[in-house]
């Protein structure tokens, strides 16, 4: 069995999948612990292991899953991976990023994607129909524009993500609303028609803590995958060990 470690800005997902690429559990941790990888450890017959982070390198784990596991791969800009890239800055690179596109080619291996990851930040990143990761676009998340509007000026106040009643904004607050709420969908069809011009048909899939939005809001434009990253992530430690 297969262990992927995903630690993101704000919360660690972990997935277990079976032989026949099967996710077998699922958990969300707000941090990586060794005592909750040993109550896996006793659950499942783990063999192997993949982690992911865009945090600080967490030696104290790699140390105790090396010293548990028969293989343990940490994904960066050289590990092997089952798709060509383009990015000519592979080192700077978000590890989740890179798994993200190769999770998505492994669900729509014959079609182009785009996969738009809408958490602290929204990242889009295009990988072919013939398995080539072109790059993307890297964006301020929702929160972040709510926050950036507070902070940076004298008197917008900090608003919340709500639910929208118009795309018109009838006051402060629902026009602060409506402008990222509204304005993030419109980036999404903006940038889809830009790749369709280019690629033809595509597939859009978003993943990340503000998916359910986009997908509330777009519901025959995209299909959501909130474990993208470890769909990626297992297909790379399949790789690797073959």
């Amino acid at each position: 069995m297969n262990l992927c470690i995903d630690v993101g800005n704000t919360q660690v997902k972990l997935g277990v999948y079976d032989a026949k690429k099967s996710l077998l559990w699922f958990s969300k941790h707000p941090e990586l612990t060794i005592s909750v990888l040993e109550t896996l450890f006793f659950k499942f017959d783990i063999k192997q292991a993949i982690l992911s982070s865009v945090r600080v390198e967490h030696r104290v784990v790699l140390d105790f899953l090396e010293r548990t596991l028969k293989t343990v791969l940490q994904l960066s800009f050289k590990t092997n991976v089952p798709i060509q890239s383009q990015y000519q800055t592979p080192e700077t690179l978000g590890n989740d990023r890179l798994a993200a596109v190769i999770g998505a080619n492994a669900l729509y291996p014959k079609a182009g994607v785009l996969v738009i990851d809408a958490g602290t930040c929204i990242t889009y990143d295009f990988v072919t129909s013939d398995a080539k990761y072109m790059g993307g676009s890297i964006l301020p998340g929702i929160n972040m524009r709510f926050q950036a509007l507070h902070q940076l000026t004298a008197k917008l106040p900090l608003i919340k993500q709500a639910d929208l009643d118009s795309f018109i904004g009838t006051s402060t607050e629902t026009s602060i609303q409506t402008g990222i709420l509204c304005g993030v969908l419109h980036e999404l069809r903006g940038f889809k028609l830009q790749y369709e011009q280019e690629f033809g048909n595509i597939k859009v899939i978003v993943t990340g803590g503000d998916a359910s939005y986009f997908e509330s809001q777009l519901k025959n434009e995209i299909f959501a995958q909130p474990k993208l990253v470890l769909i990626g992530l297992n297909k790379i430690l399949n790789y690797n060990i073959q």
